[in-house]
C-alpha cells in the first residue's frame, strides 16, 4: 500500500521536506499547486501566503518574482523555524527537477476549489510530461471541472477526486471521468456511498488510524508522518 509523505543546493533547500519524506521511505508525496499572477505553477498549500510566509495576500496576486522574495518558514513550529529560515516557495518545475530522480508517486492536487486559475491544467500536465524523470503521477482536485479538463487533455493519466463529507457528486462522475480513486477524509472512508471504489484517505496521523488503513488495504493514504507509517508497515511485513 503506498504511503504518500539534487545537485543545486538552493533547490534542495526549497524541497527539503519532500526529500525528508523520501528519506523516510514514503512511496509518494502529495503536494498542492496554484498559479502566480504571471501564470507560473508554484507549490503551496494555502490560497494565501499569510500563514506560511512573512507576507500577506492571495498567491494569485503575486508574480513569481514577488513570491520568491518571501521567507516561507513561518508555518513551522517555533523550534523548527531556524532550520527552514530563508526557505522560498518552490515552483512546480523546481520540485519535479528535485524529485524526478526518485521512483515516487507524485500526488498533485490542483488547488482550484476556491480560485479557478485558468490554464492550470495544461501547464501542470505539460511540466509533468517534460520533467517526469522516474516519477509516476496522480492528479487530484476537489473541483470536478478541473478533473474533466485534465481528462480531456489526456485519457491515460490517473485522476482522483478529493471529497469532504459528501461523496455523492464525485461518485456520480466516477465513470465519466475514468477516476482511479476517491480521496475521502479518514472519518468517512467506509461510507456506504463509496461502494467498492478504491480510496486514498486523508489525513492519517495517528498510529491507530494507520493500523486501521493497513488492515483495510486501502489504495493509499496521506500522512504528515511517513516515518511512522513506514515503521508500522515494516513491522507488519516481518
Amino acid at each position: 500500500m503506498p504511503i504518500v509523505g539534487v545537485r543545486d543546493r538552493n533547490l534542495r533547500i526549497r524541497c527539503r521536506l519532500f526529500l525528508a519524506a523520501v528519506k523516510a521511505g514514503a512511496d509518494g508525496i502529495e503536494l498542492d499547486v496554484q498559479l502566480t499572477k504571471d501564470g507560473i505553477p508554484v507549490v503551496i498549500h494555502d490560497e494565501t501566503v499569510n500563514r506560511t510566509t512573512n507576507g500577506s495576500g492571495l498567491v494569485k496576486d503575486f508574480t513569481l518574482r514577488e513570491l520568491q522574495k518571501l521567507d516561507a518558514h513561518q508555518g513551522y513550529k517555533k523550534h523548527f523555524r531556524a532550520l527552514f529560515k530563508k526557505t522560498k516557495i518552490p515552483t512546480l518545475e523546481e520540485v519535479l527537477v528535485v524529485l524526478g530522480r526518485y521512483p515516487l508517486i507524485l500526488n498533485i492536487e490542483l488547488k482550484t476549489d476556491t480560485h479557478e486559475y485558468p490554464g492550470i491544467e495544461e501547464k501542470v500536465l505539460g511540466l509533468c510530461k517534460k520533467r517526469a524523470g522516474r516519477l509516476t503521477f496522480l492528479f487530484c482536485s476537489f473541483n470536478l471541472d478541473t478533473l474533466a479538463r485534465l481528462r480531456a487533455l489526456d485519457d491515460t493519466i490517473k485522476l482522483s477526486a478529493i471529497t469532504k463529507l459528501d461523496v455523492g457528486e464525485a461518485m456520480a462522475q466516477f465513470a465519466s471521468l475514468q477516476l482511479d480513486s476517491i480521496n475521502p477524509p479518514y472519518t468517512i472512508r467506509n461510507q456506504e456511498a463509496l461502494g467498492n471504489v478504491a480510496t486514498r484517505c486523508w489525513t492519517a496521523n495517528k498510529i491507530n488510524q494507520m493500523e486501521t488503513l493497513f488492515d483495510e488495504n486501502v489504495r493509499g493514504f496521506m500522512t504528515d508522518f511517513p516515518e511512522k507509517a513506514v515503521e508500522i508497515r515494516s513491522k507488519r511485513n516481518k
